[in-house]
């Protein structure tokens, strides 16, 4: 059984029709060349392996604080990644759970918050053919990105 993270940039002006029709979570992500405009699959979108970033995260927890949960230890990396619960959109499952929004300030406190916790950039693997934010090592640059340009993000688990 795959899981995969799914998270994307999105224009404040979008967060807000998502807010208000969550049915477009799934053009942004799953319509193919339909994605609503502003929305760059290659620059905008990120996708990880969650079963990856599951056992990484509950390693270096049991390593660093003799812990599995890595939830608890890393709660920054825990609200990157939608697990908090705290910015679920009612109305749109993404197959495992609610999908889930963040505004930009939200982005930014991640992206200090991720670096606070060391996650993601030491060696990011960056596409440099078509920009693709590809792996575990891109999730930290991905949220710094979005928090520059001042973007949304929305995501969740499929």
């Amino acid at each position: 059984m795959s899981m995969w993270l799914n998270l994307a940039k999105i224009d404040v002006e979008l967060l807000e029709s998502v807010r208000a029709n969550p049915d477009l979570i799934g053009a942004i992500f799953f319509d193919d060349g339909r994605a609503p405009v502003g929305v760059h699959h290659e620059a905008d979108v990120f996708a990880e392996d969650y079963r990856t970033l599951d056992a990484i995260a509950q390693g270096r927890a049991e390593a660093e604080h003799e812990s599995a949960q890595w939830r608890e230890c890393y709660p920054w990396l825990a609200a990157a990644t939608g697990e908090t619960g705290a910015n679920d959109v009612e109305g749109y499952e993404f197959g495992y759970g609610p999908a889930f929004v963040l505004d930009p300030g939200q982005v930014t406190a991640i992206a200090q918050g991720l670096i606070g916790e060391g996650w993601g950039f030491g060696g990011a693997r960056r596409d440099a053919a078509d920009g693709a934010y590809e792996g575990f090592e891109d999730l930290g640059p991905f949220y710094a990105a979005a928090a520059r340009e001042g973007k949304a993000i929305v995501g969740g688990v499929s």
